[in-house]
């Protein structure tokens, strides 16, 4: 790993799931979409980018293949993790909604796990953002089920369609406040899509991966956090 010794960035690796990766739904399937966040991201800011988002990627996959990255030389690395974790085999609930089902990474397992991310990250001297969760859209994300599997049992296993929302809310204060445990700059791309007056439009068919114009909201917000804290750095300076 490179050591970050400046505040001059010209390099990046983003690490996550398949909304880092850029994925979206439209018509029915899943594809990577020209205008993804990171595409923008480098096209406008960072040339030389690396983009390691990969479709269901957890916690637990990320910390287990991370010494894979010893060999990468970014100056900054944007994570995102966390929304797979908290994700459940909705086949299985569906099938037998009487039983107990657990979420693919338990909480305090997630915490664990983020913490080991953080340390090896700190430990090689890397200058680390953070991008919480984009919101769930949970009636969007129950449709979505439900066009696919009992939606009848899901909703009897669920008790509330809501419930969906919350504990993907959960996930997300978790990797809050482990973020801001460790003093990590946190960009805070949920708020911006909550305070959003057409979220609908910004979350795709499927509730769960935001679509073209979530995207260029991720984007600005990573940018928009980018030239504030130059403009910090520079103390005030803006030319």
């Amino acid at each position: 790993m490179k050591k970050s010794v400046n505040n001059l960035h010209n390099s990046a690796l983003f690490l996550g799931d398949s909304i880092v990766k850029g994925v979206s739904m439209e018509n029915g399937r899943y594809k990577v979409l020209e205008s993804s966040y990171y595409n923008k991201f480098k096209d406008t800011v960072f040339s030389k980018t690396k983009n390691n988002g990969k479709f269901g990627l957890t916690s637990e996959k990320l910390l287990s293949n991370i010494e894979n990255l010893k060999d990468s030389e970014p100056d900054i690395v944007f994570i995102s993790i966390g929304a797979n974790d908290c994700n459940y085999n909705w086949k299985e609930v569906s099938e037998n909604p009487e039983s107990i089902h657990l979420p693919a990474i338990g909480k305090s397992q997630f915490e664990d796990n983020l913490c080991s991310i953080y340390d090896y990250f700190i430990k090689h001297n890397v200058s680390t953002i953070s991008l919480n969760f984009p919101p769930l859209h949970a009636e969007k994300f129950f449709n979505f089920l439900s066009s696919r599997l009992s939606g009848d049992n899901i909703l009897q296993w669920l008790g509330n369609i809501s419930r969906i929302y919350y504990h993907h809310e959960s996930y997300n204060s978790i990797f809050e406040t482990v973020t801001r445990s460790y003093g990590i700059d946190l960009i805070d791309i949920r708020s911006r899509f909550l305070m959003d007056d057409n979220l609908e439009d910004l979350i795709g068919i499927d509730g769960m991966h935001p679509g073209a114009a979530g995207h260029d909201l991720i984007y600005k917000s990573i940018t928009d956090y980018l030239l504030t804290r130059a403009i910090k750095q520079n103390h005030g300076r803006v030319a």
